[in-house]
């Protein structure tokens, strides 16, 4: 009667379904589960790399030059004045010139005392030869006179007879003059040179000199002649 009662009881009485649960539950801690143990933490991604350094912008251009302002030009007064000095500085030179010319061809002073200080002075190996030439042109007419002109004893009646030239120094050299030709002679010893109105006399020593003197003393008559005809 127990034993049907005991199981009566236990038919009627109510199932608890909370047991097996909390033995799942105690199983479940009991029997941790592996499955969900985090493996070893992967290592951290490697840093990215820093992006490449930037290339250096470009150098900026140089700015263009400025351009030279244009020079002003002159004003109008100006350019008169310049282009005055300019033919004004071209006659003082010309009339300088001329004074140099003048100097040069305008006899200095006249007469026999101003070449007696002139030979007197004068260096030049020929010296002595140049006095006696001079002796004989003066004694072939008294019509002849003398002078400095061209910076050397010169001779003249009405125009130049002649004069020396002190520049060469191998001989005595003496220069005469027949313009246009006038009393030039068509032969002649002393005479040297083509020139269509002078000719050149040369006297070596005092010998030379002496040996030309008839033919020097007929020339300078004869140009003496021909200039009071």
């Amino acid at each position: 009667m127990a034993a049907r009662t005991a199981k009566l009881e236990r038919k009627t009485a109510p199932k608890t379904k909370s047991a097996p649960k909390a033995k799942a539950k105690s199983k479940a801690a009991a029997k941790p589960k592996t499955k969900g143990v985090p493996s070893a933490k992967k290592p951290a991604p490697k840093a990215k790399a820093l992006p490449a350094a930037k290339k250096p912008a470009p150098k900026a251009k140089a700015a263009p030059k400025a351009k030279a302002a244009p020079k002003a030009k002159a004003a109008p007064a100006v350019k008169k004045a310049a282009s005055k000095s300019g033919p004004a500085r071209e006659a003082l030179k010309a009339l300088a010139m001329k004074k140099v010319i003048a100097e040069v061809i305008t006899p200095i002073e006249s007469g026999s005392a101003v070449v007696d200080a002139y030979m007197r002075d004068v260096d030049h190996p020929f010296k002595a030869e140049m006095e006696a030439v001079r002796g004989i042109i003066l004694g072939a007419s008294p019509k002849i006179s003398e002078r400095i002109k061209w910076n050397a004893p010169s001779f003249y009646y009405k125009e130049d007879l002649g004069a020396f030239n002190p520049r060469a120094s191998e001989f005595a050299h003496l220069i005469l003059l027949f313009p246009d030709g006038l009393g030039l002679p068509a032969k002649s010893s002393l005479l040297e040179g083509k020139h269509k109105d002078r000719r050149e006399a040369k006297f070596y020593n005092l010998a030379d000199v002496e040996s030309k003197k008839s033919a020097l003393v007929k020339l300078v008559k004869d140009w003496v002649k021909l200039r009071d005809a």
